[in-house]
């Protein structure tokens, strides 16, 4: 298992370094066993639905009233992002690695917000222009017990369903611009 996240590390590091194109190295993080795998089609250019999830206060308004407020803690990578949710849990983030050339970024949860029986969760976000749409991919990679894993597959997939379902319903129902002359 630790091999699988080095390589995820190691990806990151990568892409960052190197002038290839990222979509082999996106292929190779597919090749990666997620636990959570979720994608939504989104009805707007890949440069303003990368704009709206790497400003990561943002999730407040694709949450659909799930994320209450957001603190981000540190000002270079990795930083810290803290989550209050609706009922009032929080849970502390790391953001390891948000790359603007290739639109996509890397967190995990902080030890302190680990679940019981939890050892390691990590998430990667990834998008992709689709003829002028965007794909959005949100992968989620649990490390722990059987049934600690499965509640927290559970809990982090409806949780992407919300993210991504706010954020396609957020661009379809968006007004466009007019041009001015």
């Amino acid at each position: 298992m630790k091999k699988i996240i080095s390589l995820i590390v190691l990806l990151g590091l990568i892409v960052i370094a190197s002038p290839k194109p990222a979509q082999a190295q996106m292929a190779a993080a597919q090749q990666v066993s997620w636990d959570v795998s979720k994608i939504a089609t989104v009805k707007a250019e890949q440069d303003a639905v990368w704009d709206l999830l790497s400003n990561l206060k943002e999730i407040t308004v694709y949450g659909k009233g799930t994320v209450k407020s957001v603190e981000i803690i540190g000002t270079s990578l990795p930083y810290d992002r803290v989550l209050t949710f609706s009922d009032g849990a929080k849970r502390k983030e790391q953001i390891d690695q948000i790359d603007q050339r290739y639109k996509f970024m890397a967190y995990r949860f902080k030890d302190e917000s680990l679940p019981k029986g939890i050892e390691k969760v990590s998430i990667a976000v990834f998008t992709k222009d689709n003829n002028g749409n965007t794909e959005v991919k949100w992968l989620a990679r649990i490390e722990g017990n059987k049934d600690a894993k499965m509640s927290l597959v559970e809990q982090l997939t409806k949780e992407a369903e919300v993210y991504l379902s706010g954020m396609a319903n957020l661009f379809n129902n968006a007004i466009p611009a007019m041009k001015m002359n």
